[in-house]
């Protein structure tokens, strides 16, 4: 693997992580004042993370703690440009519940499924990568 690869790999993760920390901040407090989520998401990712936040404000739920994303450079493939890339993510739920505002009551349905694989599409748009959807496999466990 090359010096440059090997780099378009760690950025490919970071910009995943970036999103997903940028989520974790606004699902928090179903809202996206102070997000930079614009940095790492476009198109589907960015579109169903606003639907999150809106649904979830309507609602009254705050989502608590932090989801463990666990993925590694081994883990991202480019297509043949090479400005587009492709990431399997474990994900990992145990840490991460979405919670009644007011109440604080827990909102997890009983048999949700805590850690199953996604995964995220990436494109490279001027010098930074972003993610542009992501996939849930709630059937492949992780």
């Amino acid at each position: 693997m090359s010096a440059d690869e090997a780099q378009a790999r760690k950025d490919v993760i970071a910009a995943y992580q970036g999103m997903n920390d940028e989520e974790v901040k606004a699902y928090a407090k179903s809202s996206l004042a102070g997000s930079d989520i614009t940095k790492y998401a476009t198109g589907d990712a960015l579109r169903d993370a606003k639907d999150t936040v809106f649904v979830n404000m309507r609602n009254g739920i705050v989502v608590k703690g932090e989801p463990k994303v666990t993925t590694s450079e081994d883990d991202v493939t480019f297509d043949a440009s090479g400005a587009r890339a492709a990431l399997s993510v474990c994900f990992d739920l145990n840490t991460w519940e979405s919670v009644d505002k007011k109440t604080g009551k827990s909102l997890v349905p009983p048999n949700q499924v805590k850690r199953y694989t996604i995964t995220a599409h990436l494109q490279k748009q001027s010098s930074r990568w972003l993610v542009t959807d992501e996939k849930a496999h709630k059937d492949k466990p992780c």
